[in-house]
């Protein structure tokens, strides 16, 4: 409940007040059946005995929704999910009001019928006024405002990643770093620490996407991601198109002994490396390549020889960047063709994958790329830059 108070107070609190005017109505309305269907001067059970058991249903209500969280996203929850926690919030509060009238034995003083029935009501209230007031509350929240979101990225991207969604009309709301560094947050920005928290905030801000920058989709945490489907909010990239990087090297005081150089997954580059290859025995002036990826991060370096990359965006431009010293790595995002030229035989090509091998993963046609470069709405960074 911390993070939901924390993200949307008054709102939270308008859900948990809702509850119980909803409760109370079903009471009220319960109380009026029994009487009006019953011979109320046979029948020991009045109106005046009824609201004193109001009064623990109401209390309970209010323990089942911190206890059981059974507000979690209710802002963002569909109509099936609403239905299900309803059915569950009503379940638990009748258990539990079972409870104690039995260990109290306060059982005989109540109309059975009538709390059924104020349960039944409670739970078609509670039904209809949420998907009312929840539609009520996101119209008027969406009313006039630019796109909103929370960007998950990692503290070497931060900025580069704000200033891409800001170009593109989207406001970012708030942040969730997945490797921070100190220094790194934004005062004007809320900074998100946890899954449940950047949950709560995408729900009660509300949020109308996530965005990642920098990563591979792998790094997203599950939690979060069935967290996202759960309430509808879509988890896209929006990125930059390749990276040089130079690798960190270590040389040894004595020359005849070389040098070091070494990268790490996750911390040197923003993925996971689930596959590594290399292309060797390769004479100059051969060409290679001649694809692109639809989700598939790589780093490429060249440890020995001179390999020129050409990276193409689909547009009319094509950039070459030069691989020449196992100093030098390109780091490639997802959706960019690439044309590799050996420049030296026996040129060795390394290359560290994010994805498994797939071939359903490749586009291997050029009229397919365009078709798919063409297709996304995406905002990207600089590009080919």
């Amino acid at each position: 409940m911390k993070n939901q108070l924390r993200y949307g107070k008054l709102k939270y609190i308008s859900f948990v007040l809702l509850n119980l005017l909803c409760l109370a109505g079903a009471n009220m309305l319960a109380a009026w059946v029994y009487m009006n269907t019953h011979n109320t001067r046979r029948h020991r059970y009045s109106y005046a005995d009824h609201w004193s058991i109001v009064v623990f249903m109401l209390v309970i209500d209010v323990f089942i929704t911190i206890a059981f969280n059974t507000l979690n996203r209710v802002l963002m929850r569909r109509a099936l999910k609403e239905l299900v926690e309803s059915i569950k919030h009503v379940a638990l509060s009748f258990v539990l009001l079972a409870l104690v009238l039995f260990t109290t034995k306060l059982g005989a003083d109540y109309s059975r019928f009538t709390v059924y029935l104020a349960y039944i009501i409670d739970l078609i209230l509670l039904v209809g006024t949420h998907i009312a007031w929840k539609e009520l509350l996101r119209r008027l929240l969406k009313r006039g405002r630019t796109p909103t979101a929370l960007l998950m990225t990692t503290d070497k991207f931060l900025d580069e990643g704000i200033d891409t969604l800001t170009k593109s009309g989207v406001d970012v709301r708030a942040i969730f770093l997945l490797k921070a560094g100190k220094g790194q947050s934004r005062d004007d920005i809320d900074e998100v620490q946890t899954e449940d928290e950047a949950t709560a905030c995408i729900c009660w801000t509300p949020l109308d996407r996530v965005y990642i920058y920098g990563l591979d989709h792998q790094m997203i945490p599950e939690k979060l991601k069935h967290a996202c489907e759960e309430m509808g909010v879509a988890i896209d990239f929006v990125d930059f198109e390749y990276r040089i990087l130079e690798l960190k090297t270590v040389a040894n005081e004595d020359p005849k002994y070389g040098a070091l150089s070494f990268l790490e997954g996750k911390r040197d580059i923003p993925f996971p490396i689930r596959r590594v290859y290399w292309i060797t025995q390769t004479e100059a002036d051969q060409h290679r390549g001649f694809h692109a990826h639809k989700q598939n991060c790589q780093l490429l370096f060249c440890p020995h020889g001179k390999i020129d990359i050409i990276l193409d965006d689909g547009s009319n431009e094509k950039k070459t960047v030069t691989l020449d010293g196992p100093r030098k790595g390109l780091l490639l995002m997802p959706g960019l063709w690439r044309e590799m030229v050996w420049r030296e035989s026996g040129s060795v090509l390394c290359v560290l994958a994010s994805e498994y091998y797939d071939e359903k993963e490749y586009i291997r046609n050029y009229d397919e790329f365009i078709a798919y470069r063409n297709r996304e709405t995406l905002p990207r960074g600089d590009g080919m830059t």
